[in-house]
């Protein structure tokens, strides 16, 4: 069964903010085919996106067991989940080796490396994964040419599609203390 347009359409669920009926999709392809490594892997980040990372983290492990050859992008949903649980140093060193190739190819990893270094207490490192941030995403931008480090940091915290607003806010406040205005 070829469920991938079903969970690509689960994720512009998850964007919309249609957070049950992105999850009740998702149970249900994961339902229908519970070794499918893409499925499980959306599932994991539509779960730490509610608020269940400790869930996700075991979709995340699971879909890397069945696809050893995953593609770099497990990386980014299962650091994210990592971070949610509060497992900074985890999640900052996932996010450190796939930025290191590229490090301006993916901002929003390059956000969640600084704000994960912020609350590690690590000052100069997430410093530097915030200016690299920035950069990044000052060169990608296409909206209000004045925007600057605050509307970057909206638009993250949006991308990211946390539906606790607690979550949220750990984001914000890892970013803060990486020297970003959040």
């Amino acid at each position: 069964m070829q469920l991938l347009p079903k969970v690509l359409n689960d994720e512009i669920d998850l964007t919309w903010r249609e957070f049950d009926r992105a999850a009740r999709h998702l149970d249900l392809a994961r339902t229908l085919n519970p070794n499918d490594a893409m499925v499980q892997i959306t599932w994991a980040s539509v779960q730490a996106c509610l608020g269940h990372p400790g869930r996700g983290l075991e979709a995340a492990e699971f879909a890397r067991r069945i696809n050893p050859l995953h593609p770099g992008w497990y990386s980014y949903y299962r650091s994210r989940t990592l971070f949610l649980l509060g497992r900074y140093e985890e999640a900052a060193a996932i996010l450190e080796e796939s930025t290191r190739a590229n490090p301006l190819q993916h901002p929003q990893d390059l956000a969640w490396c600084a704000a994960g270094c912020g609350h590690l207490g690590r000052t100069e490192q997430a410093s530097q994964c915030a200016g690299r941030f920035l950069q990044s995403v000052r060169g990608l931008w296409r909206g209000d040419p004045a925007a600057g480090p605050e509307v970057y940091v909206n638009w993250l915290a949006d991308a990211s599609n946390l539906r606790r607003p607690e979550d949220e806010m750990r984001l914000r406040e890892g970013l803060r203390l990486a020297g970003i205005p959040a």
